[in-house]
């Protein structure tokens, strides 16, 4: 419903300027109209007898009425457009008013599907199926979970096309190959009954040997209550024998990762939500939450100094501080093992009170 076809269906009292409005049946312009006909309240009317009594009314003649001309005056200056934008503003209140009474839920995750290059020939993982039959297991784990957002990673081109097959239209993905083979791999990826995508973008992350790469970041509306958010997604390097030592490179895409967080809520107000694979553990939470108003989803703190949560995967769910996380799951099952070669970190988000409501 319109904010101005909500403002039809509802009486509004302006008490201010002492107008009573009813709706009827013409719509909104012809209630809205009917206001300069209105008579202002507060104006006495002349009285037409007094009861002494004995019941009969008896006529004590013309009485002067008292008069509010300050209040007629500016009734009969109110303009049509004047009207309407009351009656808006007073919708718009009213809906801001029931979204901040409705809570909203979400079920993110992060995860890592194990690129199908990592399969397709020799190596520790060769013995597993190709990346385009396990990202269908990925596909079957994410309604397993119920998940709404996910952030993948390692997501390639085949297990893309792949996955939208398996996924049957359920989930909008971005950027997809819109950012190329490298960009593709870390995306997004959300349930469309439930969120609506609103802006999306990417950020250059430093790569292995610092070789930039496009990582995304979306603002999602949430299609029951109107809340919007932001889903961030990365993978940062790691240090190994193979690619060598990616420790600077890493501190340099953890800095950009937080100045992405603290620009995007800074700059509208909403949560922020960050997934990925940091190839890191609690230096990386430690950073993440002194630089930005960020908190993990298996929890930890940074109050009064970094206490990283008891047991850490390199694979991260963070939110805004105002972010109530609860529910967190790292499911390695046979079905996920036999996926990936990393956990599936799941957790429930709820966002509450003033949490993602678009400002009035």
């Amino acid at each position: 419903m319109s904010l101005l076809a909500h403002a039809a269906a509802t009486t509004l009292v302006v008490v201010a300027l002492g107008i009573l409005f009813h709706p009827v049946d013409q719509g909104a312009d012809a209630q809205l109209a009917g206001a300069y006909q209105a008579e202002p309240r507060g104006v006495d009317r002349p009285p037409v007898g007094i009861d002494d009594g004995d019941g009969a009314a008896e006529d004590s003649g013309p009485a002067e009425p008292r008069q509010h001309v300050a209040r007629q005056v500016t009734i009969e200056r109110m303009s049509k457009q004047q009207i309407l934008r009351i009656a808006r503003k007073k919708a718009e209140v009213a809906a801001r008013a029931e979204m901040v009474a409705t809570s909203a839920e979400l079920t993110i995750s992060s995860f890592n599907v194990l690129g199908s290059s990592h399969t397709s020939g020799g190596g520790k993982n060769a013995r597993m199926a190709s990346g385009a039959a396990r990202i269908r297991n990925a596909a079957t784990l994410l309604n397993i979970h119920g998940v709404d957002v996910v952030g993948f990673q390692e997501l390639q081109g085949d297990q893309y096309r792949s996955f939208l097959g398996a996924a049957g239209g359920a989930f909008d993905i971005y950027p997809g190959l819109a950012a190329g083979p490298l960009g593709v791999e870390n995306s997004i990826a959300w349930r469309t009954s439930e969120w609506t995508l609103k802006q999306a973008g990417t950020v250059q992350i430093p790569y292995f040997d610092g070789r930039l790469r496009p990582m995304p970041y979306v603002l999602l509306e949430h299609n029951a209550t109107g809340r919007m958010a932001w889903f961030a997604n990365f993978h940062n390097p790691a240090t190994n024998s193979k690619r060598g030592n990616n420790d600077g490179h890493r501190a340099a895409a953890t800095a950009r990762e937080i100045a992405l967080v603290n620009e995007l809520h800074g700059s509208t107000g909403y949560p922020v939500f960050v997934t990925g694979d940091m190839n890191d553990r609690a230096v990386y939470f430690c950073r993440m939450t002194a630089g930005a108003p960020m908190v993990a989803a298996n929890g930890g703190s940074s109050s009064g100094g970094c206490v990283p949560p008891s047991r850490m995967p390199v694979d991260w769910i963070f939110g805004h501080e105002m972010v109530t996380f609860s529910n967190y799951i790292r499911d390695e099952g046979p079905l996920v093992r036999r996926t990936t070669d990393h956990p599936m970190i799941v957790a429930t988000a709820t966002l509450d009170e003033q949490d993602g409501v678009p400002a009035g």
